[in-house]
């Protein structure tokens, strides 16, 4: 993989962690259409990283393919050069051999003269043979081409090898007399008896030879060939100041040092990255076992320039593959939130008491059985509303909530509670004057009264007894005020009796009494009855005391009587007065009873 493609490997792999970490975070959720949002960076995320990855791969492919083709050209170039080179230097070594039987006879007759006329004739009608020597069998200097004044003298090894008969290569690279990169070639002069009788050595040119080569094999504008030699400098190359430069660092001669062949992308001495095909040669040195190097460059970008133009292209197929993802991400983003938001403003009117929001969500998908779901939750709650509203037309309102949260049970605590009876005076003698239709209207205007009053403090009406009324205070409530509230219920009984009296006497009616008793006491509160049939009331010795006292207002003429227990706890509200001691029907201890005048009044400041 390339730098390129792993690069946006890797930003991709950043975009959907990033994305995928805000989804799971709900990032998008402060913002009021962060689900619209959401959508769209996650779909058109998701086209952009397909465009991406897909762009980057076809690329990188093409990319490849070029290189593949340029790779084999410059292989078959460095074919060529590698054959024309051991063509060249064999057929100097040929030129050796030739030279070495044509000095043989002047070599024989010591005609040291006519040796070096010879060999000043084939250096220069061949301008590449830099200096010829011809040594005797004992490795004395016969005749060279450079005259006197040669100080580089024939190779050593070379003049061992030739005199045990043998021919021999060198690469001397750079000589210490010529500064260029040359080659030495010798043979042995043979004598008519085929004795070794001296030896032939030329100074070859090699850069110059190698040069016209590389000269010769250049194509493209940035493309070359060169020779690297043994030691990772070079041998041959089209720029003459870079011949002798070390490239041994570039991983391309390094391979190829080891006898591979291949091709690889890296950058040069100056930087600029290079498509770099290396190819070892066989060195024609006799003793030199490592290869030289044929390397071939170009410039990656010019080797990519055919598919350059499609970075427009691909940059157009992704704007447009993207803004294809933002539309249809839009278009989702709308399917999606338009019941959305019909949900959240049924929810919302629900949440206000408007029972009868629904959501006109339809379908059979996610979206359309969560609007049914929904409509049917409201329709439910608006069930429940009426139920509870018809229920506590039989049940008090408190009770009935308890009931339908599933809190009561079959069973009784004891509780402190506060019980308050009421009673109209002579209900009896008033009902014969009236009609039963007459009885029933006037108690339903006189309890809506009386139970509005009880619900006023937050009491519980436990039943109506014919014209009575039995109502309980701290039965459902931990408060500890129920003595308060229900005095305070006893005081709006009276008032609104007032209110209903002054309707009764415009109406030509006769006003009626009530008389009311309150008493505070420890008793049993909860369900008595059976599994099919209930009732949530109060039991207990204090009941009866309540319904006594409340008798007794007949006898006192009075209309708000409490016991003492009560009065304990209202004292400092109320402004109560203490009534003589009565027997209470059935009661062996006599309480003390007090009648309640009004409201306490503040005390005076002064």
């Amino acid at each position: 993989m390339s730098g390129a493609m792993a690069l946006s490997v890797a930003a991709v792999a950043v975009e959907v962690g990033a994305l995928f970490y805000a989804l799971h975070r709900r990032f998008f959720s402060r913002f009021e259409r962060g689900f619209l949002v959401t959508l769209l960076l996650a779909v058109a995320g998701a086209g952009l990283a397909t465009a991406g990855l897909f762009g980057v791969w076809g690329y990188e492919a093409g990319r490849r393919l070029l290189f593949e083709e340029t790779v084999t050209e410059l292989r078959h170039v460095g074919a060529v050069l590698e054959a024309e080179l051991h063509d060249g230097i064999g057929y100097a070594a040929e030129r050796v051999q030739n030279l070495a039987r044509e000095v043989a006879p002047a070599v024989a007759r010591g005609n040291t003269e006519a040796v070096r006329q010879e060999l000043r004739a084939i250096q220069r009608f061949t301008p590449r043979v830099l200096q010829v020597d011809v040594i005797d069998r004992h490795g004395a200097p016969i005749a060279s081409s450079g005259g006197a004044e040669t100080v580089d003298p024939p190779n050593r090894v070379a003049v061992a090898f030739n005199l045990d008969g043998k021919s021999f290569a060198s690469d001397a690279y750079v000589s210490p007399v010529y500064a260029r990169s040359i080659i030495y070639l010798s043979g042995p002069v043979l004598g008519a008896d085929g004795g070794v009788i001296g030896a032939v050595s030329i100074r070859y040119d090699l850069e110059e030879y190698l040069s016209r080569l590389i000269r010769a094999t250049r194509f493209g504008e940035s493309a070359y060939t060169a020779l690297v030699g043994s030691d990772g400098r070079f041998l041959a190359s089209p720029v003459t100041a870079r011949v002798r430069e070390d490239v041994s660092s570039y991983p391309a001669v390094q391979r190829g040092l080891l006898g591979e062949s291949g091709w690889i992308v890296a950058r040069n001495h100056a930087g600029t990255e290079r498509l770099m095909v290396y190819r070892a040669v066989k060195s024609p040195a006799t003793l030199d076992p490592k290869p030289w190097v044929l390397l071939a460059e170009m410039d990656t970008a010019e080797a990519t320039a055919p598919i350059r133009s499609l970075r427009a292209k691909f940059l157009l197929i992704t704007t447009a593959l993207v803004s294809a993802c933002l539309l249809v991400a839009a278009g989702l983003a709308r399917s999606i939130q338009q019941p959305v938001d019909r949900m959240v403003a049924m929810a919302t009117r629900v949440g206000a008491g408007d029972l009868g929001a629904l959501t006109d969500v339809s379908g059979h998908d996610e979206m359309g059985r969560l609007g049914g779901a929904l409509d049917d939750m409201a329709r439910g709650l608006q069930e429940r509303e009426r139920v509870k509203a018809v229920f506590g037309r039989y049940v008090t309102t408190q009770v009935s909530e308890e009931i339908l949260k599933g809190q009561i049970d079959l069973g009784g605590v004891a509780r402190q509670v506060t019980i308050l009876f009421s009673d109209i005076r002579n209900f009896t003698t008033m009902s014969e004057q009236m009609t039963p239709a007459q009885v029933v209207g006037f108690l339903n205007d006189y309890f809506s009264e009386m139970v509005d009053a009880v619900f006023e403090q937050q009491g519980v009406l436990d039943k109506f007894m014919g014209d009575g009324i039995m109502a309980t205070f701290g039965s459902l409530d931990d408060a500890p005020d129920h003595p308060r509230r229900a005095v305070l219920t006893a005081l709006r009984m009276q008032a609104r009796l007032a209110k209903l009296n002054g309707e009764r006497v415009v109406g030509g009616h006769a006003p009626i009494a009530i008389g009311i008793g309150i008493h505070t006491d420890e008793v049993i509160v909860g369900n008595i009855g059976s599994f099919k049939r209930l009732e949530y009331t109060v039991i207990g010795d204090g009941v009866n005391t309540c319904s006594r006292v409340e008798s007794a207002n007949k006898e006192f003429g009075t209309t708000i009587l409490i016991t003492e227990s009560t009065y304990e706890a209202v004292r400092r509200d109320f402004e109560c007065r203490a009534m003589p001691e009565a027997h209470l029907k059935g009661k062996v201890k006599i309480p003390q009873l007090y009648e309640v005048v009004s409201i306490a009044r503040p005390a005076a400041t002064v």
